[in-house]
C-alpha cells in the first residue's frame, strides 16, 4: 500500500483548520502531520514532520510567508508549497508565483476539490483555482509589482532604514533611494512612506 503524502496545514482560524484536515484525512492520498498557526511555528516543524506539501494560508501572524517560500524549498527540495486563502488579488497572486508556490488555490473553491488538485501538483503540474482564470492571463496593474531593485528598497523601508542606510545595504547612493521611493509614491498612489509601505504590505510585497 502506497504511503499517504503528508501535509503541514497552515491556517490561523481554528474552524477552517478543523475542516481542511477532515478533507485532507478522509482522503486515500494525503494526511496532515502538523498544524501551524504563525509564521514562526512553519520552519521548525518543517523539519520535525518533513511534509510533502504545505498547505499555506497567506495571512496569518507573524513574518510574511511569501518571503520563506524560497528558503523552504532549498532546505527541502521535494517540497511543493500550496497556496489556501481568500486573497485573490492579481498583484498577490503574483507575488505567490514570483515566490515559487507549486499551486494558488482559494477557499472559496469547493473543497471536495482540494486533494484532486494535490494529486495534479504531486504530478508535477502548477494549478491555479477556477476562480482565478479570468483575470489570471491580464498583466498586474501598472506600478502595482515592483522590481527587484524596488523590493529591495520597500522592504528596507519597512525594517525602518534611512535612504542613507538603504543605499549602503544595496549599493546605491542616498539620492538614487531617494529617487526609487518617489517613483514608488508615485506608482502606488502615496503621499508618504508609511502609506507606501502600508499598501505594499497589503499586496504581499513586502
Amino acid at each position: 500500500m502506497t504511503p499517504k503524502k503528508k501535509v503541514l496545514l497552515v491556517e490561523d482560524h481554528a474552524v477552517t483548520r478543523v475542516g481542511v484536515k477532515h478533507v485532507v484525512n478522509s482522503s486515500a492520498d494525503f494526511e496532515v502531520v502538523g498544524e501551524a498557526e504563525h509564521s514562526s511555528q512553519i520552519a521548525p516543524l518543517l523539519n520535525d514532520t518533513r511534509p510533502d506539501f504545505v498547505l499555506l494560508d497567506l495571512r496569518i501572524p507573524g513574518e510574511n510567508v511569501l518571503n520563506m517560500v524560497k528558503d523552504w524549498k532549498k532546505e527541502h527540495p521535494h517540497l511543493k508549497v500550496v497556496t489556501l486563502t481568500m486573497l485573490d488579488e492579481q498583484p498577490i497572486v503574483h507575488s505567490a508565483i514570483e515566490a515559487g508556490v507549486d499551486g494558488y488555490l482559494l477557499k472559496s473553491d469547493d473543497l471536495s476539490s482540494l486533494t484532486k488538485n494535490l494529486n495534479e501538483i504531486a504530478s508535477g503540474k502548477t494549478v491555479y483555482s477556477k476562480n482565478l482564470k479570468l483575470s489570471f492571463n491580464r498583466k498586474p496593474q501598472d506600478g502595482k509589482v515592483a522590481n527587484k531593485k524596488e523590493k529591495q528598497i520597500l522592504t528596507l523601508l519597512g525594517h525602518g532604514k534611512t535612504y542613507q542606510e538603504i543605499g549602503t545595504e544595496i549599493g546605491l547612493s542616498k539620492r538614487t533611494v531617494e529617487y526609487h521611493v518617489g517613483r514608488l509614491k508615485d506608482r502606488f498612489n502615496a503621499k508618504t512612506v508609511a502609506e507606501l509601505i502600508g499598501r505594499a504590505k497589503e499586496q504581499m510585497l513586502i
